[in-house]
């Protein structure tokens, strides 16, 4: 299963902008495994060809080597490509948040698609891709998702220098800024403003194509990285 293929690995594939890159992957002839919490939603997307999926909590101890060993129990040696696209936010205020909710945020956002690329980074070969779905809230002040913002920077960050580390390995790494998105992340409640999951998936795929380092969606949310102070202003989402 997937030896033969180009293989993907797609985190938080259970909706949003995950289902969609795992749905353009397997018509670009990739075997996808979907990684998520939702098995309703990956089992619908098991009707697909060419994809398997695995049940996984990343806010767990472990989760990354107990991943490592679902791929080898079902054949797969080799990662072309990991998409670490899992990510959440708690909307309320920092001294309102738990110490469970900040370490599972943390865990979620940072220490997962770090952790995971780590475990899995010598079943990628030369010219394979890993890339990090962080966000345009990495370069301003969430005042809404105060800790949702402080999580993606800090993945920037170590998104940045695992790109010069994984660089001898010829591993290249895409970094994916997008402004909010309407997707399920919000619970209903989408921002005024957001862009189409569509949108996200379109760029990250072209990116991987054309081995880019980072991009913007839009492109314009890059002209926030330039500004002089960081974060660079207080954005409160519109409703």
């Amino acid at each position: 299963m997937g030896r033969l293929m180009n293989n993907a690995l797609v985190t938080g594939a259970s909706g949003g902008i995950g289902k969609l890159i795992v749905k353009r992957l397997i018509e670009q002839d990739y075997f996808v495994i979907g990684v998520g919490r939702n098995e309703k939603s990956l089992r619908e997307l098991s009707s697909l060809r060419n994809f398997d999926y695995i049940i996984a909590d990343l806010s767990k101890r472990g989760v990354a080597k107990r991943i490592r060993r679902e791929l080898e129990q079902r054949g797969v040696k080799k990662l072309d490509i990991l998409i670490n696209n899992a990510g959440f936010a708690i909307a309320k205020p920092l001294l309102e948040q738990s110490e469970e909710e900040l370490e599972k945020l943390f865990k979620v956002n940072v220490i997962a698609p770090i952790l995971l690329t780590k475990e899995l980074s010598d079943m990628i070969p030369r010219g394979g891709k890993v890339v990090f779905v962080i966000s345009a809230a990495a370069f301003v002040n969430t005042v809404d998702l105060p800790s949702y913002g402080a999580a993606k920077a800090a993945l920037h960050y170590m998104a940045v220098n695992l790109e010069k580390e994984l660089k001898s390995k010829n591993i290249y790494v895409i970094k994916v800024y997008p402004r909010q998105v309407a997707t399920p992340f919000w619970h209903e409640k989408v921002p005024k403003g957001s862009i189409s999951p569509e949108e996200v998936a379109d760029v990250l795929l072209k990116a991987i194509k054309k081995n880019k380092s980072e991009v913007y969606v839009p492109a314009y949310v890059r002209l926030v990285k330039y500004l002089p102070r960081w974060p660079v202003f207080d954005y409160k989402f519109k409703f």
